[in-house]
């Protein structure tokens, strides 16, 4: 880059260095970690996932009282009487009021799908917060995506700044030699092509920004100002064993999704038991306690009462709905085994996808690097071949574009590799609040990019 950028200086009109590297520096900078710490707090996705968790707690308590706890209530009643009787022994009219209470009491002793309905309950717990796990996870690869994104707009951005300098100024070039009579119109007009469609590439990459930061802000809350942008100390290494099959089967049993899909397909087939507990008896203890006062033409009547026993209901016949719901809870279960096994092979795909997209980002790493090199190189002769007539304004444009190319698919390279590990990572199971913040250690973070137009 040294070299290339005294070679441009020789060649200020074609102005390029300044634009490329043209980045807001600063003392301060939103990276990754930060940019996390707002979406853990504000991501609407997320919170919501944990809200859930907290339904199901609160629906197991209620699993855990129809089960073991009793019910008790309390009525009593007050109430005006009118009798008018007539009998063998006399009759008449007569008023009174009546009135009384009664403390009731009922202790479920045997339910059979309560019990089972309990074990549904406490799956339903442990998917909740496998869900939450994964759902952090999820998290953690949205934002890095979404963070790099904004990156990878404003690379584009910027190149498409330089880019359109260049151009211009080679139009304005090609202008001046027409005018003296050393170029043909036709190079003015090549010269005024590439600099319209360079001026239209960066309307495209400006609206491509303020999309992509609408997008870190939909999972943050925030609108971003300035971000911390990626070092050249990013370390690139190849997975850790570098071996597919084994990151396969780790993604198998580790995978957060997978494992939640799992406690589902158990939740499901045991409901199968407690539809068919339809057919069993239930048992409860029941009692209760109270007062009734009435009156009538033969005088009042005080009494207080007591009653405690066991209640047991058998059920006999219920036009078949039991065996239907148990047999609906089969097919049931048989769908959720087909989800199941469509969720192991998605997991095991994308694990795979993630781990040849790590060795083929360090490829094209090490590939785009040289491509840029190379590039900087082609610039500094064609420019110089243009100088002394041998090559034409085309030609210059052509390699301005090629190397402005290079720059952003090495940018876009590092941003896939480090989104490819993350991918990795997650897919397993393994992904980590701290590999947040071992790639975090990889951004400068006194270099940013300035996005206060972008929003």
């Amino acid at each position: 880059m040294k070299t290339f950028r005294l070679a441009l200086n020789k060649f200020a009109r074609i102005g390029v260095c300044g634009l490329v590297l043209s980045i807001h520096t600063s003392s301060f900078a939103e990276d990754l970690q930060q940019i996390y710490q707002l979406a853990i707090k504000n991501d609407p996705v997320f919170r919501a996932q944990q809200a859930s968790l907290q339904a199901e707690l609160e629906v197991r308590n209620q699993a855990n009282a129809q089960l073991f706890l009793p019910n008790v209530s309390v009525s009593a009643n007050l109430d005006r009487n009118y009798q008018d009787i007539t009998s063998a022994f006399g009759g008449g009219d007569s008023q009174f009021t009546g009135k009384g209470y009664s403390l009731n009491l009922s202790q479920p002793i045997y339910h059979h799908d309560r019990y089972i309905h309990l074990k549904q309950v406490n799956l339903q717990v442990a998917k909740a917060q496998l869900e939450v796990g994964a759902a952090e996870q999820e998290l953690m690869l949205r934002t890095a995506r979404q963070y790099f994104s904004v990156l990878a707009a404003q690379d584009s951005l910027q190149f498409s700044k330089a880019e359109e300098l260049a151009l211009k100024r080679q139009l304005e070039e090609s202008s001046q030699r027409f005018d003296v009579g050393l170029i043909a119109i036709t190079d003015v007009h090549e010269a005024q092509a590439g600099f319209d469609l360079a001026t239209a590439k960066e309307l495209q990459a400006q609206n491509a920004l303020e999309d992509a930061v609408e997008s870190l802000r939909e999972i943050t809350g925030q609108y971003p100002q300035t971000l911390a942008t990626l070092s050249d100390n990013l370390t690139q290494t190849s997975p850790e064993p570098n071996n597919i099959e084994a990151w396969a089967q780790a993604a198998l049993k580790n995978n957060l999704q997978l494992k939640a899909k799992l406690v589902e397909t158990e939740i499901i087939e045991k409901e199968i038991s407690r539809q068919t507990s339809g057919h069993y008896p239930t048992v409860d203890l029941v009692g209760n306690h109270g007062y009734r006062s009435t009156g009538g033409q033969f005088g009042n009547t005080d009494a207080d009462f007591s009653k405690i026993g066991v209640e047991i209901n058998i059920p006999l016949y219920s036009g078949g709905q039991v065996s239907s719901k148990s047999r609906e809870a089969l097919h049931r279960h048989l769908v959720a085994l087909e989800n199941l096994e469509q969720a192991r092979r998605s997991t095991e795909r994308q694990c795979r996808e993630a781990f040849r997209g790590i060795l083929s980002g360090l490829s094209q790493i090490k590939a785009f690097k040289q491509a840029v090199i190379s590039s900087e190189t082609a610039v500094i002769a064609t420019r110089t071949g243009y100088e002394v007539g041998t090559r034409t304004a085309t030609d210059v444009v052509a390699a301005e574009q090629e190397f402005f190319r290079a720059q952003r698919d090495y940018s876009q390279a590092k941003y896939e590799y480090i989104l490819d590990t993350l991918s990795l990572k997650q897919v397993s199971g393994t992904l980590l609040p701290a590999d947040i913040q071992k790639i975090n250690s990889s951004l400068n973070l006194k270099t940013q990019h300035s996005i206060h137009n972008a929003n």
